[in-house]
């Protein structure tokens, strides 16, 4: 009997998990051609119209990892940091592999002064980045200085100088007046 179940119940499973395969590589490769505009207008420093552009098209895509992503770009830039929050919260909740969101969600939050929480993404992101990674590693240097880890700061701040950020050896230079500002 269990084989009986299992010979009409297996096709069935496998059809449908190839077929939300298959929707998922082809939006993933629709999305990708179309928000190339939206980057190019982010590297121009439009952010606005970037901004009204990722809206666009997560009308037409709304489980669009890329575009709250990228539209959360656009919103730091453009210091509205609690839509950039929801956007990256958005992102993380459906592709939570991307490195680069967890450092923009923690510089969101570092810039809300929630410190705590700002250093745990960055540390995600160092993760994920195998701390291979200098700018995840100096903002992580940056929140553990505000939360008065001062001593690991000081070990992010020469790690990440050993993999070439300049913006950490001016902080260690300077005794972190950088910061401090």
């Amino acid at each position: 009997m269990e084989w009986l179940v299992l010979f009409f119940f297996l096709p069935f499973v496998l059809t449908l998990m190839f077929f939300n395969w298959l929707e998922e590589k082809f939006i993933s490769f629709k999305n990708k051609e179309k928000l190339e505009e939206g980057e190019a207008m982010l590297h121009e420093k439009k952010y606005a119209q970037a901004k009204a552009f990722f809206s666009e098209k997560l009308k037409r895509f709304p489980k669009s990892a890329k575009a709250y992503l990228l539209r959360t770009k656009a919103n730091l830039f453009l210091e509205n940091y609690y839509s950039a929050l929801y956007d990256i919260e958005q992102s993380i909740s459906f592709d939570n592999t991307v490195a680069e969101a967890y450092v923009l969600k923690g510089k969101i939050l570092y810039k809300l002064d929630e410190f705590d929480k700002a250093f745990l993404e960055f540390d995600k992101a160092d993760w994920h980045y195998r701390s291979e990674n200098p700018i995840a590693l100096r903002w992580r240097g940056m929140a553990r200085f505000q939360i008065g880890q001062t001593d690991n700061a000081i070990e992010d701040f020469r790690r990440a100088v050993e993999l070439g950020d300049e913006d950490a050896e001016y902080i260690l230079r300077t005794q972190f007046e950088y910061i401090k500002r």
